[in-house]
């Protein structure tokens, strides 16, 4: 019994020893001094206090920001001198198609809807983030391409687009 006890508390030493030699390798010790540092070497810098953080209050808005996250935007379409068959309208966020057809994502336009022998009138409610607009009219003629228009946002709280 006495030898079990004496191997199990040998084991138990070399595992402290095992242990404490991989916490000094791991504080940076070297292995020629021994796992203690030299008096020569220089001591570690403080970090310096980081700044803290901001909050509400820190914020500085400038007299010209209104705060709106929304502009309203009145629409006037008239395309009647152009055509009065029958036409549709899309007006759809062109930040990322810039003005490609193919890259306009036709599920998330602003507006669907159709002109009364080419003419219309909407209102819309559009986020800032929409800094252009890109309004497409579909007239329902063979081999008629779409009327594009752009319209850039110019950070009034309501605009104005006469589309002719």
């Amino acid at each position: 019994m006495n030898s079990i006890t004496n191997k199990v508390n040998r084991l138990f030493l070399i595992f402290i020893l095992s242990l404490l030699a991989a916490c000094n390798s791991e504080s940076g010790g070297s292995g020629g001094s021994g796992g203690t540092n030299s008096l020569g070497s220089s001591p570690s810098e403080t970090p310096e206090p980081s700044a803290s953080p901001m909050s509400v209050f820190d914020l500085e808005i400038s007299a010209e920001n209104s705060l709106h996250s929304v502009y309203n935007l009145e629409i006037d379409v008239d395309i009647s001198e152009i055509s009065t068959k029958r036409a549709f309208i899309s007006i759809c966020d062109n930040s990322i198609a810039k003005g490609d057809l193919s890259k306009v994502d036709f599920d998330m336009c602003l507006l669907k809807g159709n002109l009364n022998e080419g003419v219309g009138v909407f209102e819309l409610r559009v986020a800032n983030h929409c800094e252009e607009l890109i309004t497409l009219i579909w007239i329902m003629e063979k081999d008629r391409e779409p009327l594009i228009y752009t319209l850039s946002h110019d950070n009034q709280k309501e605009s104005y687009w006469l589309i002719n």
